[in-house]
C-alpha cells in the first residue's frame, strides 16, 4: 500500500475558492482514474502560518503502477491550481509506503 500524500497551505481568503476547485478536480480525478483508491481531506491542525490553512490530502493506492498515475496527474493538476490561485496556495508532495513491524 503507498499514500501520496500532497500537503497544501492556504491562505484563508482563498480556501473557499480551493475548496471548490478541490472538490470538482483534483480529488474526483484520482477515483476516476483509479477504481480502487481512497481519497481523504484532512485539515492539518498544526498551524504553520497565521493567516493560512494548512490541508493533506492523501491518495491511497495499492501497486507502483497506480501510485505512477497519481504522481503525474497530480503534479499536472496542480500546475492548472496555480493560475486559479496564485501565491494563495502552495503545495508539496511526499509519497509513504506502508511498513509491517513484523
Amino acid at each position: 500500500m503507498f499514500v501520496f500524500n500532497t500537503t497544501f497551505l492556504v491562505v484563508d481568503t482563498a480556501i473557499l475558492s480551493w475548496k471548490d476547485w478541490m472538490r470538482k478536480n483534483y480529488m474526483p480525478t484520482f477515483t476516476d482514474v483509479i477504481p480502487h483508491s481512497t481519497v481523504e481531506l484532512f485539515q492539518v491542525m498544526t498551524v504553520v502560518e497565521p493567516g493560512a490553512t494548512n490541508f493533506s490530502c492523501q491518495i491511497r493506492c495499492r501497486t507502483a503502477d497506480e501510485l505512477a498515475m497519481v504522481t503525474k496527474f497530480s503534479s499536472d493538476l496542480v500546475d492548472k491550481l496555480k493560475p486559479v490561485l496564485g501565491e494563495n496556495c502552495l503545495s508539496f508532495s511526499t509519497v509513504l509506503k506502508e511498513s509491517k513491524l513484523i
